[in-house]
């Protein structure tokens, strides 16, 4: 790291601050608008007002989402044939160009108009990096070394849990680099010409920010899931995963605009990142405090709700503005909001489907600074019953900035100090990749957003209290790859078992001729197959290698086991005697390993976590 004073100033890198406020209006569906350059119609109403409120601000009205009504009509309704739930009707969203300072008076008069429901201006939207530490995050003019080091030994957030979310487990499993993925990062600029961003990426959709603080942002951002293997820089959380980023500075672009663009570039189980905040109701204007998370404003919110129903998973950073957002200030809409407007930071009242992300401390010693209890939420970090889990908010190790290497070549900038919600995001969703890819690769469905969730809730590394930030103030848990791919893939592997059990069970007929077969080949996927192949360690193989029964008991317990089957069961008398003969399996693993396989594990409902299954198949996990 250069000695302090010998960076470049912060004005001569510029400041990562948003683009211009944007003014949102809301039409009425049976208004029927159809408005297109110079022209505004609509069905049902006189669209007179609207053109001489426009010609009066000297502003232009055009559709937020970047296409025709008619077509954004039918992709909702496309999608609702698909999903067999009504999606959000982005064809009543429209963008209003003009000078900033006539935007608040043009909105007033737009919602006395027929056939307009809501009108109002929304504030830049920001990166979530903590601003404090960005003058510490400036490169030293003097050239970088002749080669780049290897700085994956300071990336501990790779590292196993609690300190880590344990990729290093991942990369062992078939898909668990984010093979097969797609990711979408949506901010402001990148630099995918960086020496260490060259492999599984798609560049830059849309026209970047010439800023190098948001340029700095984004290359920082995707280092973290989409850093190159190879022998030196960083290594991203899921190398395998195509990455690309869309940009909100795009001519007509928006933040909610390039979410709508983004989901409709990807496919189910493919992630979406929202790398930005903006200032929320009661926010100072210090800083970022009283910045929120992104969906609390309408366009944004239908954008989200549109990419999960499309089944894509989203990825949003709760912000930096140190708020409860459980506080009522947000249940009161912005001037200009729609009539039946409800605060979404409540799931209770409406659900985006996104997976928020607030950030918490890194272990204490790490590049020899301590930021509070590890995992505790740090000062800046959002809060609240929305913020789904945690990543690491201080000293993340990534790409940009040159903190760490500098130079006069930014595509060999590195840092040691990336930081806020933004640097905690990126860490979820390359958790996420790491298990989309996992199930890809063994040919299950990826996640659902509402699986993914789920899961990211039920297990990970606990949140931990800090002086003044107890962990009622919740930023969820901090992911684990381990637990997260490990009991549900074991789990989803004994069901696999139950059904083609099942399947003998209905087919009596070929019980008399087959069942000895049928019996056989399965004891032997469950002794053999099923615990060979999930990798176990070598000490783990030789102990079970030792405690495999002979010939003759093996054939023993196939002769109690075919009786079983051969009962003519109700489902559940069966469910329940396959647990118990897969129970007696179990002896084939050390009582450390042995998962749990009482009557009722497997069968119930829904189909991970429930109470003391993580817990017992933790250390099972561990072994595969």
């Amino acid at each position: 790291m250069p000695p302090k004073g010998k960076g470049r100033k912060a004005e001569e890198h510029g400041t990562p601050f948003g683009g211009p406020r944007q003014l949102v209006v809301i039409a009425e569906p049976a208004a029927g608008f159809t408005i297109r350059p110079g022209s505004v119609a609509a069905a049902s109403v006189d669209a007179a007002p609207v053109e001489r409120a426009l010609a009066g601000g000297r502003a232009e009205m055009r559709p937020l989402f970047g296409t025709t009504e008619d077509r954004l009509r039918h992709d909702a309704s496309a999608l609702a044939s698909v999903t067999g739930t009504s999606g959000p009707d982005l064809s009543v969203y429209y963008a209003v160009d003009g000078d900033d300072d006539r935007l608040d008076g043009l909105a007033e008069e737009l919602l006395g108009v027929d056939g307009i429901v809501g009108a109002y201006v929304a504030p830049p939207a920001e990166p979530a990096v903590d601003l404090a530490t960005l003058n510490d995050m400036l490169p030293a003019d003097e050239l970088a070394p002749p080669a780049t080091p290897d700085f994956t030994s300071r990336q501990t957030y790779l590292d196993a849990a609690p300190g880590g979310i344990d990729a290093r487990y991942a990369w062992t499993r078939p898909g668990g680099l984010g093979t097969g993925v797609r990711i979408i990062d949506i901010e402001g600029a990148w630099r995918f010409d960086h020496e260490d961003l060259v492999v599984n990426q798609g560049g830059v959709v849309g026209t970047p920010s010439a800023d190098i603080g948001w340029r700095n942002h984004g290359t920082a951002v995707v280092s973290e899931f989409g850093g190159d293997v190879n022998a030196f820089g960083v290594t991203g959380i899921s190398p395998d995963a195509h990455s690309r980023g869309f940009s909100i500075f795009s001519p007509g672009g928006s933040p909610a605009a390039a979410i709508r663009a983004a989901a409709d570039a990807l496919s189910a189980g493919d992630i979406i990142l929202i790398e930005l905040h903006r200032p929320g109701p009661g926010a100072s204007g210090a800083g970022q405090d009283g910045f929120i998370a992104m969906e609390w404003w309408p366009a944004e919110f239908d954008a989200i709700l549109y990419a999960t129903g499309r089944g894509v998973v989203v990825v949003e950073a709760a912000g930096n503005g140190a708020r409860n957002l459980d506080d009522p200030i947000y249940n009161t809409p912005q001037a200009g909001f729609p009539p039946g407007w409800t605060n979404p930071f409540n799931r209770a009242n409406r659900d985006s489907g996104a997976i928020v992300v607030g950030a918490g401390a890194p272990p204490p010693g790490t590049h020899a600074r301590d930021h509070g209890p590890d995992r505790s939420r740090l000062d800046f970090s959002n809060y609240g019953a929305l913020v789904d889990a945690q990543g690491w908010g201080r000293e993340v190790t990534a790409c940009g900035y040159g903190d760490l290497q500098g130079g006069t070549d930014e595509n060999l900038w590195y840092t040691d100090q990336f930081s806020g919600t933004s640097s905690a995001s990126p860490i979820v969703v390359g958790a996420c990749a790491c298990v989309q890819g996992a199930r890809r690769a063994q040919g299950r469905a990826p996640f659902t957003p509402a699986q993914m969730r789920a899961e990211l809730r039920r297990t990970g590394s606990p949140q931990q209290d800090a002086p003044g930030r107890p962990s009622s103030q919740r930023i969820g848990n901090r992911p684990d790859l381990r637990a997260l791919l490990g009991p549900k893939i074991l789990k989803e592997r004994l069901k696999q078992e139950i059904k083609e059990f099942k399947e003998i069970k209905e087919k009596p007929e070929k019980l008399e001729k087959n069942e000895k077969i049928e019996v056989k080949e399965k004891i032997e996927k469950l002794e053999r197959k099923e615990i060979k192949d999930v990798a176990l360690d070598k000490q783990v193989r030789i102990e079970i290698d030792e405690k495999r029964l002979g010939e003759q008991k093996f054939r023993e317990r196939f002769e109690r086991f075919d009786d079983r089957i051969g009962e003519r069961l109700d489902v559940e008398g069966r469910l329940t005697q396959l647990e118990q003969s897969i129970g007696q399996l179990s002896h084939f693993i050390t009582s450390e390993l042995r998962p749990d396989l009482r009557s009722g594990a497997l069968s119930g409902e829904p189909d991970v976590g429930e109470p003391g299954f993580g817990e017992d198949l933790g250390k099972l996990g561990e072994a595969y």
